[in-house]
């Protein structure tokens, strides 16, 4: 049996408190003020786009990994320099509003600031790092400091989402089972670039065991959630894909998703990767965020339709 099919019940039973946090964070909002569609802030497009600052503190990571290792040079400078870019720009569009992401208005929300500003914060010192990084500079203690960073990083990105959920998922404007379907979509980015960076930090020898614990992990709560999101997971609320796209769009992560399950079981059995291995790894991980994106911003389009 493969190791991520292993012990169904506790992943399920993880998976359970995945959604159960983000219902809980859906349900707070009850008694927040009224929207009307009128007056739509964006609530559903600044779920997604929280949730990308969560995909950026893993994907920085990766990429500076496999500059340090000299593996797809180019493509992983072009994502590094993409992601500081996409982050500025949403922590901008979450404070100050951008209607190209169809965000409203400024933020007033004491909490939502701080929380904002914390990432903020965290965030300069390790994209200042991860410029510096060199191609084939073998820097281990560096891109391990890094990715030390990035736990906490994640963590604060993961308390924006909760708070922003809970503050804009209101019942007239989103539903809760759409907003939701938005969240865990967006955690299937995350996952995908936290996985991306565990299998680079194994792959290069820095800090392997950790890394192996957390690529189980993450790789267990992703296949769980994919089969949820595709199929169905009624006992906790999650409904099957509501349209053909989103369905086609599963279809193809389930698809890359089963073709990579041979490589990270041999990251995990201390198996050496080449490099054709590991850029087929990096390339796949960034088509499976770049698909599951494509999903949630599907789901929050979705969620507009009964407006």
């Amino acid at each position: 049996m493969p190791f991520w099919k292993v012990s169904s019940k506790k992943l399920m039973a993880a998976l359970s408190r995945v959604v159960v946090s983000s219902a809980f964070s859906v349900a707070i909002a009850s008694g927040a003020t009224a929207q009307n569609i009128a007056s739509d802030v964006g609530a559903s497009e600044r779920i997604n786009v929280a949730g990308q600052l969560a995909t950026l503190s893993q994907r920085i990571i990766a990429s500076a990994c496999n500059l340090n290792s000299g593996v797809t040079v180019r493509e992983s400078r072009a994502v590094l320099q993409i992601s500081a870019d996409q982050f500025k720009r949403i922590g901008d569009a979450l404070l100050y509003g951008n209607r190209s992401f169809g965000i409203l208005g400024e933020e007033n929300r004491p909490r939502t600031l701080q929380v904002v500003n914390s990432l903020n914060a965290a965030w300069e010192p390790l994209l200042e790092q991860a410029r510096q990084t060199e191609v084939s500079a073998d820097d281990n203690a560096g891109i391990a400091a890094l990715a030390l960073q990035s736990d906490p990083l994640l963590e604060t990105a993961n308390i924006l989402v909760s708070e922003i959920t809970g503050q804009y998922a209101d019942p007239v404007a989103l539903l809760h089972a759409d907003a939701l379907l938005i969240d865990l979509a967006g955690r299937q980015r995350m996952l995908a670039a936290r996985m991306s960076k565990d299998m680079c930090l194994i792959a290069s020898g820095i800090t392997v065991e950790a890394a192996k614990a957390d690529l189980a992990e993450a790789s267990a709560l992703f296949g769980d959630t994919l089969s949820a999101l595709r199929n169905g997971l009624p006992s906790v609320g999650v409904r099957p894909p509501p349209t053909e796209k989103i369905a086609e769009g599963l279809q193809f992560v389930v698809e890359e998703w089963d073709a990579i399950q041979p490589f990270i079981a041999q990251a995990m059995a201390g198996e050496p990767l080449d490099t054709a291995a590991r850029q087929r790894v990096y390339f796949a991980f960034l088509g499976i965020e770049a698909r599951m994106n494509n999903v949630a911003v599907s789901y929050d389009q979705n969620s507009k339709l009964g407006l």
